[in-house]
């Protein structure tokens, strides 16, 4: 009877043991795969801040110390390539020193040396022909003749060399009369020399900016600044954009400008230009690029200098 209860004893170890072996088994729940995440994150917009620029501004300078005759341009006029814009005195000394510029004395001193080199060749050359008669009846000798054939070659050496600067001289005096027409107008030309200068509209555009000191009758220093002239249909906005950002525009994407000095109004860009390099930085921050976006400006109400916030949906 002992011996039977330590067989059922053992039995139901056994028994346990097995059961909780096959649990362990048991494989375990399958977890809930994880949301596959996406390879680059394109955000639903791009913001960022940006100035107005002129696309064309060039600048017009005083070319000497002078005193100014007549003043015709004004800020926001619409002016044409060459338009005048100012009249200013011509110094007595600059007009002595471009009057000589103009004279046409250095050409004519070179004409009468051709002509004289002319006249000894054709005196040498009849020599040469006595030399040669009297050479065949024993009366010249052989050197006379080689000395005057020599002479004879080095005039029309001469010719040669002053024909070169008779055209150098008249391609300078042309480039002078050209100049001096750009500068002092119709008036100046050969041996003409007028004693006021002008100020000319370098491009076709608008009178962006006048020298605060331009005033009729000032006189002001040789080099100073007088007028901007530029271009402000359409202009065009600057900005630096974070590298990451910049990375995600392209060129031709539409953007919405808004402008904090002209609220409640929103204009249209389109982005126009992106450097494949940044702005200089150091190896530890983060680079810049300098983004330009196109804006129409039809009503010439957007000046330069406007600070914008720009918006940006990237492409899909």
């Amino acid at each position: 009877m002992r011996q039977l209860v330590t067989f059922l004893a053992a039995f139901c170890l056994l028994a346990a043991s097995t059961a909780g072996m096959a649990q362990d088994k048991t494989p375990a729940p399958k977890q809930a795969a994880k949301q596959a995440v996406p390879d680059s994150f394109r955000p639903a917009t791009i913001n960022f801040s940006g100035k107005l620029y002129s696309p064309v501004k060039l600048s017009v300078f005083l070319p000497y110390n002078a005193k100014i005759t007549a003043l015709t341009g004004k800020i926001g006029q619409q002016v044409k390539r060459d338009d005048i814009l100012a009249r200013y005195e011509i110094p007595l000394e600059t007009r002595m020193d471009e009057k000589t510029k103009l004279s046409p004395a250095n050409i004519k001193e070179i004409e009468y040396k051709i002509a004289m080199a002319d006249k000894e060749i054709d005196r040498l050359s009849a020599k040469a022909k006595e030399l040669q008669a009297m050479s065949q009846r024993n009366m010249a000798s052989q050197q006379s003749l080689t000395m005057n054939s020599k002479e004879i070659e080095v005039y029309r050496k001469e010719k040669v060399s002053l024909a070169e600067q008779l055209t150098l001289a008249r391609e300078l005096l042309s480039d002078h009369v050209e100049l001096a027409e750009d500068r002092f107008g119709k008036a100046a030309g050969v041996g003409k020399m007028p004693k006021d200068g002008i100020i000319k509209a370098p491009t076709d555009g608008y009178v962006m900016w006048m020298n605060p000191e331009l005033r009729l009758g000032v006189k002001l220093a040789k080099d100073a600044e007088l007028f901007q002239v530029g271009k402000l249909n359409p202009m065009i906005i600057r900005a630096q954009v974070h590298e990451i950002e910049a990375q995600k525009l392209k060129e031709g994407e539409a953007a919405t400008v808004t402008f904090d000095s002209m609220p409640g109004k929103t204009y249209s860009a389109t982005v126009s230009r992106i450097p494949w390099a940044p702005i200089p930085s150091t190896l530890q921050q983060p680079s810049y690029y300098d983004v330009e976006l196109t804006i129409p400006n039809p009503t010439l109400e957007l000046k330069e200098g406007l600070k914008g916030q720009i918006t940006i949906q990237p492409e899909k």
